[in-house]
């Protein structure tokens, strides 16, 4: 068995040219085809594919877990204008008509994997265009061979003995092939089952004279295999590979025929299946009588014996494997051990250069590399990693992270590989993170990611996969790390957060929560409306999925800090808000759980958002509500930040005029008194908690001249934020204009006041020292920072002097 060479590990550059054309192609299919009436897409006339293209196609299309079926599969029916030379195809909902557009470009190289649709009509499509066939893989899709052949004599023990019978012949025997690959050399089918015709596999290997490496593990016949008599139909074999092939323990005699072979692997899965009756003879006599041999698996066997077992070593030479003393001054290249029997892979004398098996590191990681296409075996070597990790003894990170992704991305519907893997992932992402190991770079982390995104996707029922999950990618940088894949993370989390509600599930359901409040305050424009819909959807069902439960819990104030995030700056999401009745919520949050602040907080937050959206302001304006933010105005619970946004949502409000404020309860002028009395009672000190990306909301208010409350509540805001976060908000204000209306407000009040053509009121008053504050914040601001500008220049200048 070949060593898999994919990695994970790949440097950090861009895609290439070739790809990032093929990617938009596939999402963008009519730059090169036409759709036809049936649905099906051809190739538009003007164009020529060469192969690069078409196999990168499949290619892209394998990655991005893109069904190939029929209709994309008929782009390639042009053999003239297409080329293919190697085609790898899995998990396809293709049918045989499908499989017969690709095969007539006389492929060289075929691997199907599990293609549920395929017939045996499928082989005989290979059959018409194998001439230039060098490799065929079936995995998993057995079904395209036949399962029987019809015979005369079912109790017939020797298919080599039945030939002067009478045979009742099928086509497959009429014609003497069931593949007619003539230049065939490499040949895989994996857990073929026959049900009945001994001759099967004679018919079959007689065909293929020059096949050089057969895998056909998991072969089961209802007949019996007869000694593996077969394969002496193929004597240019170098490699053999009957894992799990029950049949072994009889066809010693076979084995020792093939002379030529240098890859053996007669390992076995099942237990019963690998106790030998005499072990160590059975070794000695396949060394002894295989003499190009390299590589052996005899992994899941008995036939390492302990020489306890034999009465000791007799030899006195340094093997401590009876049976391959032989091998002493010529150590095969490699040999199988993993999970043999009495521990043979911890013994000291082995005659290999490598090793696989399960009594150390370096054995286990090998196993990991050579069994990759075997899911069994992979559940057990992650469960021998995992215990490795946890006895902290772990120390070639980057080689176990690599066969731990490689496993999760090769077997994402076993769900066994799963929970193995993503609990690997949690325990070493922080050790790739924490040593700032180099190839641990974006695009592996995307890499990474992309995979354990599939996994959640494939098992979004299984509480401990989506909780293994959640934690894997809290361990990534949040939220930098996940933006690159940032609508998926967002789909799985939202299914979480609303699917996971149970009790059992609280830990699973407040991880995705938590995470996509990370993520969706971080994004902003188009991602943030692009998914915004979705996350105000989904939140509002688990708010009033905990409202029915009369729960108030981390949940649900993570939800609305999470819609108050959404709805910054993006119209379109305080819309969705409002249509799916997230007032009434509101309202019933508040009355329900009066007491919560945390609650209070965030819900208030939101509502400032949705009242800086003047369509949404109509909206807005009922009695109902009106009330509701003007009671909130006096509050004192959670310092000030109650009343500060209750304030702001009545500022926007009232900045729309007299004419939009439509009722008559309570009424304006009343309200715009009770804002005032608020603004009065706040410290200006007040240090808060709080983080604005523009302020153009706010600074929008100073120029409504009409209402002096909504300049004065967005003065003291910008006078207050300007204290305690210069370096921000100081020149946000004067790149966004704020300082110039502040300016003008002041200079416009005290032009008032010397001419006397206004009445003095407190407003007015407040205004002036809160604009004056706020100028004079961004002017100290500003000296200092030419101070400190100076003092720089004036050390370079040193620094160049000397």
């Amino acid at each position: 068995m070949a060593q898999q060479n994919k990695t994970i590990w790949v440097e950090n550059s861009p895609l290439s040219l070739l790809k990032l054309t093929t990617k938009y192609c596939i999402k963008h299919k009519e730059v090169f085809t036409e759709k036809l009436p049936c649905g099906s897409l051809k190739l538009l006339d003007s164009l020529y594919l060469p192969l690069e293209i078409c196999e990168s196609l499949f290619e892209i299309c394998q990655e991005e877990h893109l069904d190939i079926d029929d209709n994309f599969t008929n782009i390639f029916a042009d053999f003239q204008n297409s080329k293919l030379r190697q085609l790898t195809i899995c998990n396809s909902s293709v049918t045989d008509n499908g499989m017969r557009c690709l095969l007539g470009h006389n492929l060289k190289k075929i691997s199907i994997t599990n293609c549920v649709k395929l017939t045996t009509q499928t082989l005989e499509f290979i059959n018409e265009c194998s001439d230039n066939l060098l490799s065929l893989s079936i995995d998993n899709t057995f079904q395209i061979f036949p399962d029987y052949l019809s015979t005369a004599n079912p109790d017939s023990e020797d298919e080599f003995e039945d030939d002067d019978q009478e045979v009742i012949e099928n086509i497959y025997e009429k014609r003497h092939y069931i593949l007619k690959a003539p230049r065939l050399k490499n040949l895989c089918i994996k857990d073929l089952y026959i049900v009945q015709g001994r001759n099967y596999f004679n018919v079959l290997c007689k065909a293929l004279p020059n096949l050089s490496h057969l895998d056909l593990s998991g072969l089961m016949h209802s007949q019996g295999l007869q000694n593996l008599k077969f394969l002496l139909n193929c004597p240019n074999l170098v490699s053999l590979i009957l894992h799990n092939v029950k049949e072994v323990k009889a066809a010693l005699n076979t084995l020792c025929q093939m002379k030529k072979v240098e890859h053996l692997d007669i390992s076995q899965f099942d237990e019963l299946y690998g106790d030998f009756d005499q072990p160590s003879e059975f070794l000695e006599e396949i060394i002894d009588n295989l003499p190009a041999l390299k590589s052996l698996d005899i992994s899941g066997t008995n036939l390492a014996a302990d020489y306890s077992n034999i009465g000791g070593r007799c030899d006195g030479k340094q093997c401590d494997i009876p049976g391959l003393s032989r091998r002493i001054e010529n150590p095969l290249d490699f040999l199988g051990l993993y999970k043999t029997h009495h521990e043979a892979s911890r013994r000291q004398h082995i005659p290999a250069l490598v090793i696989s098996g399960n009594s150390s590191e370096e054995q286990i990681l090998v196993a990991g590399r050579r069994y990759h296409d075997r899911p069994m075996i992979l559940e057990n070597v992650l469960d021998d990693l995992m215990v490795m990790i946890r006895q902290e003894t772990c120390k070639n990170l980057e080689e176990v992270v690599d066969i731990t992704v490689l496993s999760m991305e090769r077997y994402c519907k076993e769900k066994k590989v799963q929970r193995y893997a993503s609990a690997i992932l949690y325990y070493l992402l922080p050790l790739l993170t924490q040593n700032k190991y180099m190839v641990f770079n974006v695009s592996v982390k995307q890499k990474m990611m992309g995979v354990l995104l599939d996994t959640m996707v494939e098992h979004k029922e299984d509480t401990i996969l989506m909780r293994n999950g959640c934690m894997v990618l809290w361990q990534f940088q949040v939220p930098q790390d996940l933006l690159c894949l940032y609508e998926r993370v967002v789909d799985i989390l939202l299914y979480i957060g609303e699917h996971h509600s149970g009790e059992d599930d609280s830990y699973i359901q407040r991880a995705a929560v938590y995470l996509l409040n990370g993520l969706v305050c971080h994004v902003d424009g188009e991602q943030k409306k692009a998914m915004g819909i979705k996350i105000i959807d989904t939140m509002l069902r688990i708010v009033r999925n905990k409202l029915d439960w009369k729960l108030c819990d981390d949940v649900m104030e993570t939800a609305w800090s999470a819609m108050w995030n959404v709805t910054d700056e993006t119209p379109a999401n305080s819309e969705r808000f409002l249509d799916q009745h997230g007032m009434e919520l509101f309202l019933q949050c508040k009355e329900t759980f009066p007491n919560r602040l945390d609650l209070l907080r965030n819900m208030m937050g939101l509502l400032g958002n949705v009242a800086e959206v003047k369509e949404c302001r109509k909206r807005l304006m009922t009695s109902a509500f009106v009330e509701e933010f003007s009671f909130l105005l006096d509050s004192q619970t959670d310092g000030i930040e109650v009343s500060y946004n209750a304030a702001g949502v009545l500022s926007h409000m009232a900045s729309d005029g007299p004419e939009a404020w439509t009722i008559t309860c309570p009424a304006r002028d009343h309200v715009l008194e009770r804002l005032v009395r608020a603004v009065n009672r706040w410290d200006i000190n007040t240090k808060r908690n709080i983080n604005y990306r523009s302020l153009c909301p706010i600074i929008g208010l100073l120029s409504v001249t009409e209402t002096r409350e909504c300049q004065l509540w967005a003065t003291w805001a910008i006078a207050n934020l300007t204290k305690f976060d210069e370096p921000k908000y100081c020149p946000l204000v004067e790149q966004e204009g704020g300082l110039k209306y502040i300016k003008e407000i002041i200079e416009v009040i005290i032009s008032e006041g010397l001419a006397n053509t206004c009445k003095p009121s407190d407003v007015k008053e407040k205004l002036l020292g809160l604009g004056q504050r706020a100028v004079n914040n961004i002017e100290m601001w500003k000296k200092r920072q030419d101070q400190l500008n100076d003092e720089e220049n004036l050390i370079l200048l040193l620094e160049e002097q000397n």
